[in-house]
């Protein structure tokens, strides 16, 4: 209905709409802020054909970046290793993969001809075991593997197993711990709209030291530690990232509270939080921008909570979703197959990646779960006719990188 006035001589009269200010004078952020909502990357790259100017800010890569975290990544499949009596790279996992989406054809094309089990390039073989110089296996992100070669990780590599491109580098420069078995510790963060990556080198000896990699630069810089001391026993894993995060878990076999170090990658430093459930359970760090940035995602009971900070700095329950009574057929798996326990393992774009493994069988069931619309996808790991193999070690999600936007050219786009 059109507005209404009423005139002096008591008429009524019809009241101008002003119009709505033309697509062009909307500036940078606000294209950017529309840009990053539209549904999918084929909407994206539409827009960003339209003209110069759109294209412009489509390309940029803060706005790309933002529009991959609001969307579910591609997903190829998942990488499990086995468990060893001592943590990688002292234990040189075996390496198993699994295909998500057998009936996508790009996707069942890069999972069918991606080397993730890192055997089929040249400069990486495996060694003479009797020398225990083997490639091991230590992170993955954004497509991205990050090994190490020898029982003491003295020679690094990132192999992307689709492209099959490796970028060799040796190991920091950090103080000589006073006992071997202080072993460095490792992340890899990849920026998933250029390909290029960090690596983060932790050591733990008479005082804490770490080092950051570049791709851009192939260069080592130390990383200060600040005032954050450790307050725990030493991780016995190797970091994870999450988003702008990346995070260590303490070795928690004589502790009573689940204490995590955390790396903000954007401000280089470092803090130490402390899970709000004790230790034992299963979780990962997420990176939400819609809650603030740092949240925690853990299951107990086969119950996925997420946990965001409160106004107090503590944290609270933001949803929580009970497998099995939200899907029956979960539950039947626990009762026919011994399923039960549940392992998180990332979370991306609202979607919580686990596996559902059984305590008798070596059969398990990897699932991604949307906390938004609370649906679930679910994959078999089912091993070959003998193999008993159980693959309880560290456990990665592996995604398809999307080429970012193209930046405009003048010959082909219109001039807005």
């Amino acid at each position: 209905m059109e507005p209404w006035e009423r005139s002096e001589r008591g008429g009524v009269k019809k009241t101008k709409t002003p119009p709505a200010p033309p697509v062009a004078a909307l500036t940078d952020h606000l294209l950017g802020e529309i840009l990053r909502r539209l549904p999918d990357m084929a909407s994206l790259l539409s827009a960003a054909l339209s003209c110069k100017s759109w294209g412009r800010v489509a390309s940029n890569p803060a706005v790309f970046r933002r529009f991959l975290s609001l969307r579910r990544p591609p997903l190829v499949g998942f990488i499990l290793t086995d468990r060893g009596a001592k943590p990688v790279p002292f234990h040189d996992p075996d390496v198993c993969f699994i295909t998500a989406s057998p009936r996508h054809p790009k996707l069942a094309s890069a999972a069918s001809n991606g080397d993730f089990q890192f055997q089929n390039h040249p400069e990486i073989d495996h060694g003479n075991p009797r020398h225990d110089n083997g490639w091991r296996l230590r992170g993955c992100d954004g497509g991205l593997l990050l090994l190490s070669r020898g029982r003491y990780g003295d020679d690094l590599a990132v192999y992307d197993p689709l492209e099959r491109t490796v970028i060799f580098f040796g190991k920091p420069q950090l103080p000589t711990p006073a006992h071997r078995w202080c072993n460095v510790r490792h992340a890899i963060v990849a920026d998933e709209v250029d390909a290029s990556f960090q690596v983060i080198a932790i050591q733990h000896g008479e005082e804490e030291t770490a080092a950051v990699f570049s791709s851009r630069t192939r260069e080592w810089a130390m990383i200060a530690w600040g005032t954050v001391r450790y307050r725990f026993a030493w991780p016995y894993n190797d970091g994870i990232a999450a988003g702008q995060f990346v995070y260590w878990r303490p070795n928690t076999n004589y502790e009573k509270k689940e204490e995590i170090l955390v790396l903000d990658m954007k401000t280089m430093s470092w803090s130490v939080i402390t899970a709000p459930f004790p230790p034992g359970e299963s979780y990962c760090i997420a990176d939400m921008a819609e809650h603030g940035g740092l949240c925690i995602v853990s299951s107990k009971e086969q119950c996925v909570k997420l946990w965001v900070r409160d106004n107090n700095g503590g944290w609270s329950v933001k949803k929580e979703v009970s497998l099995l009574n939200q899907f029956g057929y979960l539950k039947k798996l626990r009762r026919d197959e011994w399923m039960k326990r549940v392992r998180i393992l990332a979370m991306k774009a609202g979607y919580v990646y686990m596996e559902f493994w059984s305590i008798r069988k070596p059969n398990s069931y990897l699932l991604v779960l949307n906390l938004n619309t609370i649906k679930l996808q679910i994959i078999h790991n089912k091993p070959g006719p003998g193999d008993d193999k159980n693959y309880r070690g560290a456990a990665f999600p592996v995604f398809l990188r999307l080429a970012p936007i193209p930046v405009p050219d003048d010959k082909k786009l219109q001039v807005a």
